[in-house]
């Protein structure tokens, strides 16, 4: 889930058919049946919970490490544009952190299951990594750069990439059934209203994320579809 909180009261901002893929899945030891994408990017999204604590004990010039690794606007407006990928995985070391990775990674957990129907694993990485970043192109655009580190927009969760997968499924399974499979649709919109309308969440970049998983979803399907007339 991506937030937006106001500076005075925290330092920091949080934003995270038809086809099946069985050769990459695998049963956890927990009875759930995840993919190897999907195992990894719940490792990768909890590792930044990780990443966030150590990063916060360091300084440069006096300013925390970590907000180099987070979306701060204001320095991403300045030139350091790393943070338009890491702040999709790295977490604030404090609850909304904490609550923002378990949101996140249960997401991941009980949609893994359409998102390996949808993508191929190259495809469930690199659809997460291209929404993410539009998602947060989008919130940086709409926020602006602010005056000053601290006092900007400081954003981060992978929630616009998970939000992308889920748009790409759905458009995916779109464009090679020339359907829209209603059930699914709904599903989504109730999930997007759900996680979105709330103080503090960063609407910009579920909005990011889900527009450009909806295009990337559409042409993977039509890729699909093309290529199955052969």
């Amino acid at each position: 889930m991506n937030r937006t909180l106001p500076s005075t009261s925290n330092p920091y901002y949080s934003t995270g058919g038809g086809y099946s893929m069985p050769t990459y899945s695998r049963r956890s030891s927990f009875g759930f049946n995840i993919s190897k994408p999907g195992r990894n990017l719940i490792i990768l999204i909890v590792l930044g919970l990780l990443i966030g604590f150590v990063a916060s004990f360091f300084y440069v010039d006096n300013i925390q490490v970590l907000l180099f690794l987070l979306q701060d606007n204001y320095l991403v407006y300045q030139g350091w544009v790393p943070p338009l990928v890491t702040s999709a995985i790295v977490a604030v070391p404090d609850s909304s952190g904490f609550f923002d990775v378990l949101f996140n990674g249960i997401s991941v957990l009980f949609v893994d299951g359409l998102l390996r129907s949808a993508f191929t694993p190259k495809q469930y990485y690199l659809v997460f990594i291209f929404t993410a970043i539009v998602g947060n192109v989008l919130s940086l655009i709409a926020y602006g750069p602010g005056s000053a580190p601290l006092d900007t927009t400081i954003s981060f969760g992978a929630s616009g990439g998970i939000f992308g997968l889920l748009a790409g499924a759905l458009s995916t399974d779109y464009a090679v059934n020339r359907r829209v499979n209603s059930s699914l649709l709904i599903w989504f919109v109730f999930v997007f209203i759900i996680s979105t309308v709330g103080i503090g969440v960063d609407a910009y970049a579920h909005i990011g994320g889900t527009l450009a998983g909806l295009l990337a979803g559409y042409l993977i399907g039509r890729s699909r579809s093309r290529t199955s007339h052969y």
